[in-house]
């Protein structure tokens, strides 16, 4: 009787079914993502594949998504071919009023990550007749498609006739979640994170991942503590200067670069001259501004600013409990208020608390259209030019 072969172990068996299995499966999934722009975009950028012609078509069909996400007219766009440029296709985009370079910038660089194309570089210069010219390296890494020029005119800008105004979104508490989605937006605003707890580390790493301007929330004691508590790591009045100067060190190391420091709480802390001398030694050192949330009457922190020479600024509007209801006609009545005195005053600092409610508000109240020639500046930007400083 002839021997019949050995039949395979029940193990092996389903080992070789599973591979074939995943096998099947990454293979439905490339040919997916082959027939999608991201897809494409993704194989070009990790596994050099695809005609580089169709690439670079591709990523100029995001751009263009991105510019009209921007309400830039297609009208202002011009395109050309570049011979030993930079990348192989100019395209040079006038901005009208209402839209600023910073609003055009977050535009593009949101839409192309989520394609997989990248910018690569960026600077902002004056041109010869007085225009401001942001250009942006656009392609994929090692292999520029686009630059891209963004140009404003001096007839375009809108500080004049609409006013500069800058953002500052507050209040994630320790929700890595919840700040995620608002860092992911594609608005310009900063934030402002409060050091010392469990995952003030990963909000401050993901903050500076989406290129986020940072206000260091720093934890101040407030009257009535600990009953009224700002959180672990709470600068206290009875702590000694060495002690309280180690600990703003601390949070400005954890936090990274930062636009400025702002007081969490403190509403005690901001009267004690020991205290805010310690933290105002540590801000002259490093030249950063200090914002004064909500000043208390008896504070001492803007003489005491003055006199050592630390640059100081109060939020000209806080909208906060506007932000917590779950319809926006609160904060929508408060922000037309808001855009009227920024046309009037020319400049505002305005903070806004992080809600659910303000998650689906702030990109369409951020829109150029909504913002009525309002113009949009980095915190930073602002604050170099405050009156009070």
């Amino acid at each position: 009787m002839p021997k019949r072969p050995p039949q395979p172990s029940a193990p092996r068996a389903t080992l070789a079914l599973a591979a074939i299995a995943l096998a099947l499966f990454l293979g439905g999934e490339a040919f997916l993502l082959s027939r999608t722009d991201a897809g494409r975009i993704a194989a070009a950028r990790y596994l050099h594949l695809g005609d580089p012609a169709k690439v670079t078509r591709m990523i100029g069909s995001q751009l263009h998504r991105a510019l009209e996400a921007a309400e830039v007219s297609r009208d202002s766009v011009s395109e050309s071919v570049v011979e030993g440029g930079p990348a192989p296709l100019r395209w040079r985009v006038g901005l009208g009023p209402g839209i600023s370079a910073l609003q055009a910038n977050y535009s593009v660089s949101r839409f192309l990550a989520e394609e997989g194309a990248v910018v690569l570089s960026g600077r902002e210069r004056p041109g010869d007749q007085g225009e401001t010219v942001v250009t942006l390296l656009l392609g994929l890494p090692g292999r520029p498609t686009h630059e891209l020029r963004l140009v404003q005119h001096p007839r375009g800008r809108v500080q004049a006739a609409g006013g500069r105004l800058a953002i500052v979104v507050f209040g994630f508490g320790e929700d890595v979640e919840q700040s995620g989605r608002f860092f992911d937006l594609p608005a310009p605003f900063a934030v402002a994170l409060v050091p010392g707890g469990k995952t003030a580390a990963a909000q401050f790493r993901a903050a500076r991942r989406r290129d986020r301007e940072v206000v260091l929330h720093l934890p101040l004691e407030p009257i009535n503590y600990p009953r009224v508590d700002p959180g672990p790591g709470t600068i206290l009045v009875t702590m000694g200067p060495s002690k309280i100067a180690d600990l703003v060190h601390r949070y400005l190391e954890q936090a990274g670069s930062v636009a400025a420091v702002a007081n969490y709480s403190g509403s005690l802390a901001t009267q004690d001259m020991t205290v805010m001398t310690s933290v105002f030694q540590e801000l002259r050192r490093r030249d950063i501004p200090f914002l004064h949330v909500s000043a208390a009457a008896g504070s001492v922190c803007k003489p005491l600013a003055s006199e050592l020479g630390v640059r100081y600024v109060e939020p000209d509007a806080i909208l906060d409990a506007e932000a917590r209801p779950s319809r926006p006609q609160a904060l929508e009545a408060r922000w037309k208020r808001v855009l009227a005195e920024a046309r009037h005053r020319g400049h505002m600092l305005v903070m806004v608390r992080a809600t659910p409610l303000t998650l689906a508000w702030l990109p369409k109240a951020l829109t150029p259209a909504r913002l009525e020639g309002t113009q949009i500046v980095p915190l930073s930007a602002l604050l170099q030019k405050s009156p009070e400083m």
